[in-house]
């Protein structure tokens, strides 16, 4: 679901406080994407229906939450990293451990399968 139109004044202040010159010259190059939150695997970090920005990235520390191809699913998947493994794998938790289908049940995952970390929430879901 990559949606190059996101507001990039949004972008821009969410950067501002962590931001470096690559950081902002990628803003004005579009370079991320939107991601909308679906499920409640990530609770209480991330909300079903909360769109974050995802930047492609080739440095992951354990504790980034990151964007990966499901290993059965087309839909990707938003989870934590926990763990890294021998043979390029990571291992992927969701924060709500109870409602996560993560890597505890389907494996570990290929490093390259990754397709970025979420940098910042763009938009919360309004609470009713």
């Amino acid at each position: 679901m990559a949606d190059c139109g996101f507001n990039r004044l949004q972008f821009a202040f969410c950067f501002m406080r962590k931001a470096n010159l690559l950081d902002i010259i990628g803003l004005f190059f579009n370079y991320g994407w939107r991601r909308r939150v679906e499920g409640d695997s990530m609770l209480p970090t991330l909300k079903d229906g909360d769109e974050v920005l995802v930047k492609p990235s080739r440095n992951y520390q354990i504790g980034d939450v990151v964007v990966a191809k499901h290993p059965f699913k087309i839909t990707p998947i938003i989870k934590r990293i926990t763990k890294f493994s021998t043979g390029g794998k990571v291992f992927l938790v969701g924060d709500n451990l109870a409602e996560s289908k993560d890597s505890r049940s389907f494996g570990e995952v290929p490093e390259k399968d990754i397709l970025g970390r979420v940098e910042c929430l763009l938009n919360k879901k309004a609470e009713k």
